[in-house]
């Protein structure tokens, strides 16, 4: 049987759709690419030709209750090494980069490592050439080497708030290097110096960097975050949103120039609750003893107008970080400048008989009425409690309330307290918030102590509470241990009748258009005084 034959003509035909065909696809790759994804394309080319460095947000200013500025920013210029600008530099110079060997961890396994010699390229490629403008400065090798290792995609900054001069020269003279750059960052001013330290706090660099968003840049450069005080509490609405600046590559892949920057937004401003007029008036006076605290507060709110500690210290030396010498002085200070004392617990003393005052009105025991005998002290067990008149060899005689208050006299407190009971005297003083949380969450507050059976119990199982120790609390002696701020607000509950509210510190927050902030929710957030009993 004889097969059919195909034609020659049928066989070209065929071959010619297959190759039509195989054109035809091609040319729809073509198009997918180059038309229907182009402007991706382009991106990823422009990209690639680009280098992008993430800008510092600018933080907002802290200002008291009547606009004044507390708190400010400046400008500083520093002179930054973006460090695998210089490796590039230094391999398009002069070949293959030294390197240096170090023990690392690769899975978790200690492994000998290599990496480029950053100190002596920047010390055989950089240094020669600043040196020839007399720019050159001494600077830690070893961090150098670390940062490199460790923060690579983080400037590393060679000086920190260089002088007019210095500037001057860099702006004079092209470098011509490759990574030195001049950066303009904004620093954190204390505008009054030690004025309101334990208040505002300070800032520093972070203590890590946010590696998520570092990969969005190719270098970073972290904001400054708030480390105490109404600098930490208020970080979040203090910090702005950070700008971008766009640097272009020439074909050898140097930066040579800056294609666009997109600037940094300005944080919101706080306004404190504080007077700067009470507070400067407030430090004045205490400055005439070595160490004190005081607090000053509007009995109608609760606004804390003035926080004062004695001594001092300046939070600009923070700045843009603190010197070791400056770090051990304050530690050294036998002052203790570092620590609040209108948040420290003190015994309080006579000031504390408010407080037992009010424990003997409420209930059933109203001992508004109650009169007691100063024979210049009085016996509880075996212990003779002195009254302070006992000195000036005369006595109160029998007298009230209001009058024991006029003249502290502490034969009445010991009587009238164990007349109103321990209980009634603690649950006051807690009323009141001592022993408690005041809610400003300031660095180094303390509680307190407001003694009790309880209280004895968990702390001296040994000890049983008896009158003596009822006394004792009585006239704020003892284990009381009650802080300036907490004898604040409970004299200001005794100013207004008898309205007890938390301290506040925080008047409003107001962004760059003093427009309120509102939260994730839309709402505005609330800084209004609480009142606690």
């Amino acid at each position: 049987m004889n097969r059919q034959r195909i034609s020659p003509v049928l066989r070209l035909q065929f071959l010619g759709l297959l190759m039509l065909f195989g054109l035809g696809a091609l040319a729809a790759r073509l198009w997918w690419v180059q038309v229907a994804r182009g402007a991706e394309w382009t991106a990823r080319i422009r990209g690639s030709s680009e280098a992008t460095v993430r800008i510092p947000s600018i933080r907002g200013e802290v200002r008291d209750r009547n606009g004044v500025p507390l708190v400010q920013n400046r400008a500083s210029y520093e002179v930054d090494f973006y460090l695998p600008e210089m490796v590039k530099g230094y391999r398009q110079r002069y070949g293959q980069p030294p390197l240096t060997a170090y023990r690392g961890m690769i899975s978790g396994m200690p492994k000998d490592l290599k990496e480029p010699d950053i100190v002596k390229i920047v010390n055989d490629g950089v240094v020669p050439r600043l040196d020839d403008l007399d720019l050159a400065r001494d600077y830690n090798a070893s961090q150098l080497q670390k940062h490199y290792r460790t923060n690579t995609e983080v400037p590393y900054t060679y000086i920190k708030d260089i002088d007019f001069p210095t500037m001057a020269k860099f702006s004079e003279h092209d470098v011509g290097l490759p990574g030195v750059d001049i950066a303009i960052k904004p620093v954190r001013s204390y505008v009054y110096g030690a004025f309101a330290a334990h208040l505002l706090g300070y800032v520093g660099a972070p203590d890590d960097i946010n590696r998520e968003d570092a990969k969005k840049y190719t270098f970073y450069q972290g904001d400054m975050e708030g480390k105490s005080n109404i600098e930490k509490l208020m970080d979040e609405y203090l910090r702005g949103k950070p700008g971008v600046r766009h640097l272009r590559r020439n074909a050898k892949g140097q930066i040579d120039g800056v294609l666009k920057e997109d600037p940094p937004q300005q944080g919101a401003n706080v306004f404190l609750t504080l007077d700067a007029r009470i507070q400067a008036i407030a430090e004045e006076a205490l400055r005439a003893v070595s160490r004190a605290g005081a607090v000053v507060v509007d009995p109608n709110n609760g606004n804390i107008l003035a926080m004062v500690s004695v001594p001092s210290f300046d939070p600009n030396t923070f700045i843009p970080s603190i010197k070791a010498k400056d770090w051990k002085a304050l530690q050294k200070d036998e002052g203790d400048p570092l620590v609040n004392r209108a948040i420290s617990a003190l015994p309080p003393g006579s000031t504390f008989k408010l407080v037992t005052a009010f424990a003997g009105l409420r209930g059933t025991k109203n001992l508004a009425n109650a009169k007691y005998g100063c024979g210049g002290g009085v016996s509880y067990g075996d212990h003779f409690f002195r009254c302070w008149v006992a000195e000036k060899h005369y006595t109160h005689g029998t007298i009230g309330l209001a009058d024991a208050l006029k003249v502290s006299c502490d034969s009445f407190f010991y009587q009238y307290g164990n007349a109103a009971g321990i209980q009634s005297i603690d649950l006051v003083g807690k009323l009141l918030g001592m022993g408690e949380e005041s809610g400003l969450h300031l660095s180094g507050e303390q509680t307190g102590i407001m003694p009790g059976p309880e209280w004895m119990q968990i702390h001296h199982p040994r000890e049983r509470w008896s009158q003596a120790q009822t006394a004792n609390v009585s006239i704020g002696q003892g284990y009381t241990l009650v802080s300036p701020l907490q004898l604040a607000i409970a004299y200001a509950a005794a100013a207004n009748g008898g309205t007890c509210y938390y301290p506040r510190l925080v008047d409003k927050v107001l962004d760059q258009n003093d427009t309120p902030v509102v939260d994730e929710e839309g709402k505005t957030v609330n800084f209004a005084p609480r009142i606690r009993a």
